[in-house]
C-alpha cells in the first residue's frame, strides 16, 4: 500500500508545525487528510466491561442482578482484542442465566419498562417500545422481518403464558443475539474486489462510540446516527471533540492508558511485609488513584502531550503519597483530597517513576530490573525478544541478593545464551534502580552508590529523567504509542504501517493526545470498511 505522496515542502511543514492537520499557513500543495484505505477490523464481540456497561444504559434505573462473567484474556494489557475472544460453553451459559435474570428484572413491572398499558393491545404498545429498543441494543433500526419476528415471539404461547413473562423471553432472546453480543460491520452497498464501501451511519456511531466511551451511543450520537450525519468526516470528528469532553470519555481514555502501562492492576497489589513494612492496600489504592488523577489532568485539563506525559514536572498526591514522594501535599484539615504537587525533576518526571507503574513492574520483595526493561522495550517501543525456553531457565543460578542488582544481572550476562536478551533489557532496567520494589526512592543498594547509567535504542542515559526525556523525543516511541492506539480502537493486534506512517505526520511530541485521537477518527480507515475476505 503507498503511502499518500505530498511534497517536500509540505512534509517539512507538517513535521515542524507538529499540529493535527498541516498549518494553513504553511504555502504548500495541501496534503491528503483522509489517510490511507481502511484493513480488515475483524468483528468484536463485547467485553465484559463493554457488555455491562451497555445493559445499564439500555436499561437506567434499573438495579440489574450480578452479572459473573468467564474473564476476558488480556494481550499485551488489553482485554478486547479480537483474536483473544475465544468462546466457550460456559460463557454462553453465562450469558444465557444473565440475559434471564436482566430480562424478569426489567419486565416485572411491563408498564414502567414499556411507558405503556398493554392490557387492551400488547402489539400496539410493545411495537414502538421494541422499536426503540432494539435500535439501542443492536446499534442500528430494527429490520421489519426483526419486527415482526420479536412480535411473533412475543404473541407464542399466550394461552399459557402470562404477559411479562413472554416480554420477558422477547429481552432475553435480544440480549442473546449475536447482533447484541457482537459488532457486526457490513457497509454501505456490496463489496467487490478490491472495493471499499464506507461503513453506515450507525456502524460509524457503534465504532466511535465504543472506542471512546465504552458502551452504546448517547442520545445525541444516537440522533446523528439516525439522521444518517456520520457518512460526514466532519460531522463523526464534530462528535468525538464533544465525546471527549464527557467524564465518560475521559475515564475510557485513562482506562486505555492503564492498559497500555500495566496499571490497571496496580490497586491490587500485595508484597512482602518484611522488605516493605509501609505497603499497605491502601497505599496500592492510592497510588491508583494518583496515576488516574495525573491521566485526567495531564489530558484533558493541560492540554497534555506526549511530551508531558514523559516529563511532567508535577504529580497529583493525597498526604499519604505526599509523604511516600517527600512532596507538598494537601492542606492538613483535607488529608484524603489529591492536589497537584512539584516534583524534583532530577529524581522523579512523568509517568514513569510514578509508585503505581514502579511497584506493578517489581517483584513481591524487591525490584525486578528485567520486567521493567521489558516495559519500556515492549510497551513503549513495541519491540520485542524471544522468551527464554525451558533449557535457558534451567541454567539460571539462584541470584546472590547480597550482591547489588547490576552485579547480579552482570554475571547473567557473562553467559552467551543468556546475554542475547540481557544486553538488551538491562540497560532499561537497571536504571529503575533508584526505585525499590513499592517504587521509593533509594540512594543505596546494599550499602552501596547506585549505578543509573544505560541506554535506550543506542543513545546513552543517566537516570530515569534522562531516558524519559530521550523517549519523549523519539520517533520510535510515538509510533509505537500509535500502534497502541490502534489495538485499542480496532481491537486487533497488529496495525497498518502505511496508517500509522499518516498519523505520525500528525504526532509530534507536543502535539495534544485528544488531537491524535480526533485524527484517529477522521479518517478514512475508521470510517470504511476494507475489501472483502480474499479481494486484493
Amino acid at each position: 500500500m503507498a503511502t499518500p505522496r505530498r511534497s517536500v515542502a509540505a512534509t517539512l511543514c507538517v513535521l515542524s508545525a507538529g499540529l493535527t492537520l498541516a498549518s494553513s499557513a504553511c504555502n504548500v500543495d495541501r496534503i491528503d487528510t483522509n489517510g490511507p484505505p481502511p484493513q480488515a477490523v475483524p468483528i468484536r464481540r463485547l467485553t465484559n466491561a463493554e457488555y455491562t456497561a451497555t445493559v445499564s444504559d439500555l436499561f437506567p434505573g434499573y438495579t440489574l442482578p450480578e452479572m459473573i462473567f468467564v474473564p476476558d484474556a488480556k494481550v499485551l494489557g488489553f482485554l478486547n482484542l479480537s483474536s483473544s475472544q475465544t468462546g466457550s460453553l460456559v460463557r454462553m451459559e453465562q450469558y444465557e442465566s444473565v440475559a434471564l435474570g436482566i430480562a424478569q428484572t426489567v419486565t416485572a413491572d411491563p408498564t414502567t419498562l414499556t411507558g405503556c398499558d398493554a392490557t387492551q393491545d400488547e402489539v400496539g404498545c410493545v411495537g414502538p417500545w421494541l422499536a426503540d429498543f432494539g435500535k439501542r441494543a443492536y446499534r442500528r433500526p430494527l429490520t421489519d422481518n426483526e419486527q415482526s419476528n420479536l412480535i411473533a415471539l412475543l404473541g407464542r404461547d399466550a394461552d399459557t403464558l402470562a404477559y411479562p413473562a413472554r416480554l420477558a423471553i422477547v429481552v432475553q432472546a435480544m440480549l442473546l443475539s449475536p447482533k447484541f453480543l457482537f459488532r457486526p460491520e457490513i457497509g454501505i452497498g456490496s463489496r467487490g474486489a478490491g472495493q471499499v464501501v464506507p461503513l453506515t451511519s450507525w456502524e460509524v456511531a457503534a465504532r466511535l462510540s465504543y472506542f471512546l466511551t465504552g458502551t452504546i451511543p448517547d442520545a445525541e450520537l444516537a440522533g446523528a446516527a439516525d439522521a444518517g450525519l456520520l457518512t460526514s468526516q466532519d460531522e463523526v470528528v464534530k462528535q468525538a471533540k464533544r465525546l471527549l469532553t464527557s467524564p465518560r470519555t475521559q475515564s475510557q481514555l485513562v482506562k486505555f492508558h492503564n492498559m497500555w502501562l500495566g496499571t490497571d492492576t496496580t490497586a491490587a497489589l500485595a508484597k512482602d511485609e518484611k522488605p516493605f513494612p509501609t505497603f499497605t492496600p491502601l497505599l496500592a489504592y492510592n497510588m491508583a488513584k494518583e496515576t488516574n488523577e495525573f491521566l485526567r489532568n495531564t489530558l484533558f485539563e493541560e492540554g497534555g502531550t506526549f511530551a508531558s506525559l514523559m516529563l511532567s514536572d508535577h504529580t497529583w498526591v493525597n498526604q499519604q503519597l505526599a509523604d511516600f514522594y517527600g512532596v507538598q501535599g494537601p492542606d492538613e484539615d483535607h488529608p484524603k483530597d489529591f492536589v497537584r504537587a512539584q516534583l524534583d525533576t532530577s529524581k522523579r518526571v512523568g509517568i514513569l517513576t510514578q509508585a503505581s507503574l514502579l511497584a506493578t513492574m517489581a517483584k513481591q520483595d524487591r525490584t525486578d530490573p528485567v520486567r521493567r526493561g521489558k516495559f519500556v522495550y515492549f510497551q513503549l517501543l513495541c519491540k520485542t525478544v524471544a522468551p527464554p525456553s525451558p533449557q535457558i531457565v534451567a541454567m539460571f543460578k539462584p541470584l546472590d541478593l547480597s550482591k547489588t542488582a547490576r552485579e547480579q544481572f552482570t554475571e547473567h550476562r557473562t553467559n552467551p545464551v543468556c546475554a542475547m536478551c540481557h544486553d538488551v533489557l538491562d540497560p532499561l532496567g537497571l536504571p529503575f534502580e533508584h526505585y525499590d520494589g513499592i517504587g521509593q526512592w533509594r540512594d543505596l543498594d546494599q550499602g552501596q552508590n547506585i549505578d543509573v547509567t544505560g541506554e535506550v535504542l543506542g543513545k546513552p542515559f543517566d537516570g530515569v529523567p534522562q531516558m524519559a526525556a530521550l523517549i519523549a523525543d523519539m520517533p520510535e516511541a510515538r509510533d509505537c504509542y500509535i500502534k497502541e492506539w490502534l489495538r485499542f480502537a480496532n481491537g486487533r493486534l497488529d496495525a497498518d504501517q502505511t496508517y500509522v506512517d499518516w498519523l505520525m505526520t500528525r504526532f509530534s511530541r507536543n502535539t495534544r493526545i485528544v488531537d491524535l485521537v480526533a485524527a484517529v477518527v477522521g479518517s478514512d480507515a475508521f470510517r470504511q470498511l476494507a475489501p472483502a475476505d480474499g479481494a486484493p
